[in-house]
């Protein structure tokens, strides 16, 4: 695997365990937990989903007594009823069969027909005037609590007629007779009419159930999409609250694929979690609850498959997180050079470089393919194989059932009936293998969120340190070393500099010599490694950090515009407005003459990054912003690079007088912007070599002098 693909927090965590833990299904848990409510309905609603639909699957029964048997329906509940009540089994008898006397088969013990003497193999007799069938409706619906009984013994061949007390009717036998109420009386003397009724209750129960599921899916829908909103946000907060320092080790990239990306698996997880992942094991719980009903054997089957599913999914999970990992890293990558191809298109094609970036696109393509692959296989093996497993799990099943059919110890309805809940006990099985693949991808998704969430961020808050007014005296360097982490070199070594109030200071020196590292520690954007930095006498360190920034207004090297207008650009940041304060900035920054040249003017569009606008003018604009800030700090970091000098003289007699009254620090190549600074620092490798005029500074420093014949004097040139 090629290192480079991989971020730093990547490669640190390249040997951590892959497996699924607790901590990161409370993660999850921890991120709907705001909306519960939401998912509480959405899961009420699965649970009488899972019901119905576990009814429904209970309707085939029925079905086949209707089809497959001619005792019928009713013959069957009067049967079971009359068996339940007396304590005995019998075989089944049509309803329309003539047939005056039936075979106990077995006399269940301590039943108020063994208590009657009754024994296996005697033969039941009816009344009469009645036939079997007959006979055993009118006990099933008694109200009496005894009944009259004629037996004939199969030892002495004699009939006697014996009371038997009725047994009160259990929740199988109630819930029987409560079903067969449902239906209308005259629908027994047809099958085909019962047929039709059954059939009717079952779509009506199945479209209640899907109305259910679909509730269900959406009020889940909606609490997982409302928190992945709830989590983008806190990881945007977070994410711009973090320092500098952050961003230098992290490549901007990949920190934006974890607000795309792995938030879509984070979102994809948990709409498969409390979705299938509740659902499906739901289903299986009540199918198999139906099946003891029919018959607890069935379990035979589950207890064959259930151990060999639980060790794929534990090792198919571990290969799908570590891969997925990877594959998310990747479209950081991807995203990376993506985004610095376009944004630098000019310089590609003014370099012919076409064919480089599409190399460098495809090495990383061909890694997201690999551990793409590497996924598909896993899902690809994973649904299969439980499959096989429940095919032989139900086909073992199946010929026990078939044996006990032969056997005649169940009904062929039964076994029909035990072949469709079979069935569709495996399908909930079969759906889960995807839903833990899904689940352990979300899990490697917010693994690196967190990461982002579990770095410590920059301290804002108003009653963190000490509030800072205006300058009145002076910023203080002491001893101040910096080095950027990963650097070799340091950038900044034993700086003593004191800068007063409403003093304009320049800093001149060759490129890396550490002028813009040097204003970057008094935003605090990165802290001193040694030394310290002291404001009216206060250490930065202890500073209130929103009240330190909000004393500066900055112009950085690269001019920054956002997307947006003229307006929102100038005004950035900024709380309250009005327009003539904005053209008052735009003026003194010589902005408002294109500005206002501009389709909308103060109100035009200038596109993503201000590709609308020359670079100049994205300076000017930039300028405007400062001024607009009106800060007692004033720093321009090589602000004027892309003006042209007409225009740079005009912006450097209006900085002269907006400098007047502020502290301001310049750093620039060109000397006609540092010229009317009362003082300049000369630095070099992280040193400071001289402070002074110009004049003092071209006579003693000969790296000044240097500068001013070279880059200063030709940039002005």
């Amino acid at each position: 695997m090629k290192t480079e693909l991989l971020s730093a927090d990547a490669q640190k965590s390249k040997s951590k365990d892959t497996a699924f833990r607790y901590a990161e299904l409370s993660r999850l848990f921890s991120l709907i937990w705001p909306f519960r409510r939401s998912v509480f309905f959405g899961l009420c609603a699965t649970l009488i989903y899972v019901g119905l639909h576990t009814f429904s699957l209970a309707a085939a029964f029925p079905v086949f007594k209707v089809l497959l048997e001619k005792e019928g329906l009713d013959g069957w509940i009067d049967r079971e009823v009359v068996s339940s009540r007396l304590g005995i089994d019998v075989a089944s008898i049509s309803m329309d069969d003539d047939s005056k006397e039936i075979v106990v088969s077995h006399v269940h013990h301590g039943s108020p027909a063994a208590n009657a003497d009754v024994l296996p193999l005697d033969v039941w007799v009816a009344p009469d005037g009645q036939t079997m069938a007959e006979c055993m409706h009118s006990i099933a619906r008694s109200d009496s609590e005894t009944i009259s009984l004629q037996i004939k013994s199969t030892k002495t061949g004699t009939l006697r007629t014996t009371p038997v007390p009725l047994g009160a009717l259990d929740r199988k036998t109630n819930a029987l007779l409560w079903g067969r109420g449902l239906l209308p009386d005259n629908a027994a003397r047809s099958p085909l009419d019962l047929l039709k009724y059954i059939l009717a209750a079952l779509i009506v129960v199945v479209v209640l159930a899907n109305v259910f599921r679909y509730f269900g899916e959406i009020w889940i829908a909606s609490a997982v999409l409302r928190s992945m909103m709830s989590l983008r946000a806190t990881l945007y907060a977070h994410t711009l609250h973090l320092p500098v320092s952050y961003f230098s080790e992290q490549s901007t990239s990949d920190t934006v694929t974890r607000f795309i990306q792995d938030i879509q698996e984070v979102q994809r997880g948990m709409l498969t979690l409390f979705g299938k992942f509740i659902r499906e094991p739901l289903r299986a719980v009540f199918i198999l609850a139906l099946a003891f009903v029919f018959d607890w054997r069935i379990t035979l089957a589950m207890v064959v498959v259930a151990p060999l599913t639980v060790i794929i999914f534990w090792s198919v999970g571990r290969s799908v997180k570590k891969a997925n990992r990877k594959l998310l890293q990747a479209y950081g990558k991807m995203i990376g050079a993506l985004t610095t191809c376009f944004q630098n298109l000019r310089v590609v094609k003014a370099y012919t470089a076409e064919d480089l970036e599409h190399d460098r696109l495809r090495l990383v393509d061909r890694y997201m393919f690999r551990q793409q692959l590497k996924l598909a296989k896993l899902q690809a093996f994973t649904s299969p194989m439980i499959e096989t497993l429940a095919v032989i799990a139900a086909s073992f099943a199946t010929v026990w059932l078939a044996s006990r059919v032969v056997s005649k110890d169940i009904d062929t309805s039964r076994f029909a009936a035990l072949g469709v809940i079979l069935a569709s006990l495996f399908d909930p099985l079969r759906k889960l293998t995807d839903v833990y693949v899904r689940v352990q991808r979300s899990t490697a998704g917010l693994e690196r969120i967190f990461h982002i969430l579990q770095q410590p961020i920059e301290q804002q808050s108003d009653d963190v340190g000490t509030s800072l007014q205006p300058l009145s005296k002076s910023i203080d360097y002491i001893d101040v070393s910096f080095t950027y982490p990963g650097a070799d070199q340091p950038a900044l070594c034993d700086i003593n500099l004191t800068i007063a109030q409403g003093e304009t200071l320049a800093f001149v020196g060759p490129n890396g010599c550490g002028k813009t590292t040097l204003v970057s520690l008094l935003s605090r954007f990165f802290d001193p490694d040694a030394g310290k930095i002291l404001y009216d006498g206060i250490d930065l360190r202890e500073a209130n950090l929103s009240t330190l920034r909000g004393q500066v207004s900055l112009v950085s090297q690269d001019a920054v515009v956002f997307e947006g207008t003229p307006i929102e650009n100038i005004t950035y940041g900024a709380i309250d407005s009005t327009m003539d304060e904005v053209e008052k900035a735009a003026q003194r920054a010589h902005a408002d003459a294109f500005i206002r040249s501009l389709p909308g003017a103060y109100s035009a569009s200038l596109g993503e990054r201000g590709t609308t606008l020359s670079g100049g003018q994205r300076q000017r604009l930039a300028i405007a912003r400062a001024i607009f800030r009106n800060a007692p700090l004033l720093i321009f970091d090589e602000a004027t690079s892309q003006i042209d000098a007409e225009s740079e003289l005009d912006i450097q007699q209006a900085l002269q007088e907006y400098a007047r009254e502020r502290t301001t620090i310049i750093i620039a190549h060109r000397l006609s912007t540092i010229q009317f600074a009362s003082r300049i620092v000369v630095m070099d490798k992280g040193r400071i070599l001289d402070t002074g005029t110009h004049e003092v500074l071209f006579d003693r420093c000969p790296l000044y002098r240097t500068l001013c014949e070279t880059q200063l004097v030709s940039a002005s040139s």
